[in-house]
């Protein structure tokens, strides 16, 4: 074979092999799609994360947006794509546009900044100036102290944030329950009706309010609230009892016991209500009864001060 039939061969060969070539690599894409990612003020959104991935296909193609918020996306074939950026601090976008394999229209882009949870929930204009990731920091500050029982740390902390934000009007109720876990109870209760004036709806400020007066003393106002709190959801065991001991210490027994055996339902292993049913049967004679109340204060309790005031009573009885 002559050196000329080799060239005629190899070019034969060669011009095969881009007439197979060319379309698969044309298959494979060459549009091009270029944009902008801006936020809300038109400040370029840095960093953000681009996603474009085919409908019909599994091509995906990501870019990063660069300090200009400007990106450049290469290798994209003829039909639609679904287009996903994301970036810190910045509410993701989803969309689907078509693209062409040639060169397309530019994509601008604005993202909306995440809001603060506070922004969300008392709207601009109540924290206009004000930072609202500091002020739950100091919240969460507060609240440390507050579990700690770290009771002025956490009231300071508090009354700091209603000082820029009067609108957190619910930590009110954190700052009545810390001055009465001190015994503060006249700053307990200005701290409760201060809450009540700002949010007369309040659920359960009206039952802190009467707990706060049983604890000063005023048993007919400390009545009144807590057997509303009884009617409705806010009722805890001790305002249950309390209940009870005010009906006990106005002679009406019988009323009393149906509070302590409200409370003991509560709380099938508290002693104290099942000590008191006790002594409300000794009140009316019942020995028997008596009797076994004490037997279940002793087994629910065995290690309380009331187990060991009810063997000491049932000890002492015939």
């Amino acid at each position: 074979m002559s050196r000329a039939t080799h060239i005629v061969r190899w070019l034969m060969t060669a011009a095969l092999v881009v007439a197979v070539t060319a379309p698969a690599a044309l298959a494979q894409g060459v549009g091009r799609i270029t944009g902008t990612v801006v936020d809300q003020d038109g400040n370029p959104v840095a960093g953000a994360m681009v996603k474009a991935e085919g409908l019909r296909s599994s091509r995906v193609i990501e870019a990063t947006t660069g300090s200009d918020g400007h990106f450049a996306m290469l290798g994209f074939e003829t039909g639609e794509f679904t287009f996903s950026l994301s970036a810190d601090g910045y509410n993701p976008i989803t969309f689907t546009t078509p693209v062409s394999q040639g060169q397309n229209d530019q994509l601008d882009i604005v993202m909306a900044r995440i809001r603060h949870r506070l922004f969300r929930a008392l709207g601009e204009e109540a924290l206009e100036g004000l930072d609202g990731q500091e002020i739950e920091l100091e919240v969460d500050a507060a609240d440390a102290d507050y579990s700690a029982e770290n009771w002025d740390a956490a009231i300071a902390g508090y009354n700091s944030v209603l000082e820029k934000l009067p609108e957190l009007s619910g930590l009110l109720l954190y700052i009545g329950n810390a001055h009465r876990a001190q015994g503060e109870n006249e700053a307990a209760l200005a701290a409760f009706e201060r809450l009540l004036a700002a949010d007369p709806t309040h659920e359960i400020v009206d039952a802190e309010i009467a707990r706060t007066k049983l604890a000063m003393g005023d048993f007919e106002a400390a009545s009144a609230g807590l057997e509303a709190a009884a009617s409705g959801l806010d009722a805890t065991r001790e305002d249950l009892f309390n209940l009870g001991e005010l009906e006990f210490a106005k002679g009406d027994v019988d009323a009393a016991a149906q509070w302590y055996e409200k409370a003991a339902m509560v709380d099938p292993n508290w002693g104290d209500p099942l000590f008191k049913l006790a002594l409300v049967a000794l009140n009316k004679g019942d020995m028997e009864t008596a009797k076994q109340f004490f037997e279940k204060v002793i087994a629910v309790a065995p290690n309380s001060e009331v187990a060991a005031q009810a063997k000491a009573t049932l000890d002492s009885l015939p």
